[in-house]
């Protein structure tokens, strides 16, 4: 009997390997559409490198600054809070132009002010259409093709990138159903997560932005897009959740941690509660450790020098709790199991 049980693990196990989860590496059309609306609306967000794109844009698009798309836009993001994650949620819920038919749901959308926002975000959509058919978006994606495949091959030139999903699902004990990277040379230096559900299974995606150019064309230094970017715009997708169902629990430790010093260096960071807080500092020490394990100990202690610098000095207690739970793997299989130890051990 334990030969047979033996044997069915083995098999399992064989029939795992190999099978890594894929990550999409893609430049998305329907991003740098909305993107390139944004762009001509001067958004707060377009990132400050001068690159061929904007170049590209300034050439071909100019008379299109007048357009409905534009001016709808440039409403709503600025009377009715569409803007950081609502703008890349919105879009990414749709399918492929012209039709833009609904195809996945978002998972626990941000709110943004609906009082007129159900009426122009409908208005917008057809624009976005309209502007994506004026503007011959097609051609323009056509004349950039090349352009694209170099920055995208640049990205998966690195040797770890199209592991990072293994390592978040063997850390966290959980899987998802798809992981997407959509460079866009568009977006600010940073970036966004948006989680969906599609077909009963959970995709996620990373909207990232380039930390700089060469000769031009937009760069995405290793470092900063595979530790700063994937691994923790990920972890979002893994953390959250516990962060909504625990919420009672992480205000019982508030009082001790959440005082005016933090307040005031967790704003500064966009971060204006303490749940949110707490959940960006849980998600910054396991990108920590991932680190630790996959990249050393030099590379960890960077991110965590850097996290020091910024006034994030809390970071370091989690990282030494999550230390238990990484030595206690047999009991805690999923990150999930020991969330409210690692609450308990922060009391």
């Amino acid at each position: 009997m334990k030969k047979t049980i033996f044997l069915i693990l083995l098999l399992v196990s064989l029939k795992c390997i190999g099978q890594e989860s894929e990550l999409n590496i893609t430049i998305d059309e329907r991003i740098e559409t909305i993107y390139s609306i944004a762009f001509l609306d001067n958004y707060f967000l377009i990132n400050n490198h001068d690159n061929l794109y904007k170049s590209k844009l300034n050439n071909k698009f100019k008379a299109l600054k007048n357009h409905k798309a534009v001016a709808l836009f440039d409403t709503l993001s600025k009377k009715h809070d569409f803007n950081f994650n609502n703008v890349t949620d919105w879009v990414l819920q749709f399918g492929e132009f012209p039709e833009l038919t609904k195809v996945r749901e978002v998972v626990n959308p941000a709110p943004f002010d609906e009082s007129k926002g159900v009426y122009l975000i409908r208005k917008f959509k057809k624009e976005l259409i309209s502007f994506n058919q004026d503007s011959l978006f097609q051609a323009y994606l056509s004349e950039i093709k090349a352009l694209n495949e170099k920055v995208i091959n640049q990205v998966k030139q690195s040797k770890s990138i199209q592991h990072l999903p293994a390592y978040l699902e063997e850390y966290y004990g959980s899987e998802l159903g798809s992981y997407n990277l959509i460079l866009s040379p568009l977006v600010h230096s940073g970036g966004f997560n948006s989680k969906f559900i599609a077909d009963g299974k959970i995709e996620v995606y990373a909207i990232i932005g380039p930390n700089g150019e060469i000769e031009h064309i937009p760069y995405f230094e290793k470092e900063y897009l595979e530790m700063d970017m994937i691994l923790h715009e990920f972890g979002h997708s893994f953390v959250n959740p516990l962060t909504e169902k625990f919420q009672k629990e992480i205000e019982t430790i508030k009082e001790k941690y959440y005082n005016e010093r933090l307040k005031k260096d967790g704003k500064s960071q966009a971060y204006g509660e303490w749940k949110y807080l707490f959940n960006e500092l849980v998600i910054r020490a396991i990108t920590i450790r991932i680190a630790n394990k996959y990249f050393g100990t030099e590379k960890a202690k960077k991110l965590l020098n850097y996290e020091k610098s910024i006034g994030f000095s809390l970071v370091e207690n989690i990282v030494e709790i999550l230390k238990e739970y990484e030595n206690t793997r047999e009991m805690y299989s999923k990150f999930g199991e020991f969330y409210l130890i690692l609450i308990e051990r922060m009391k």
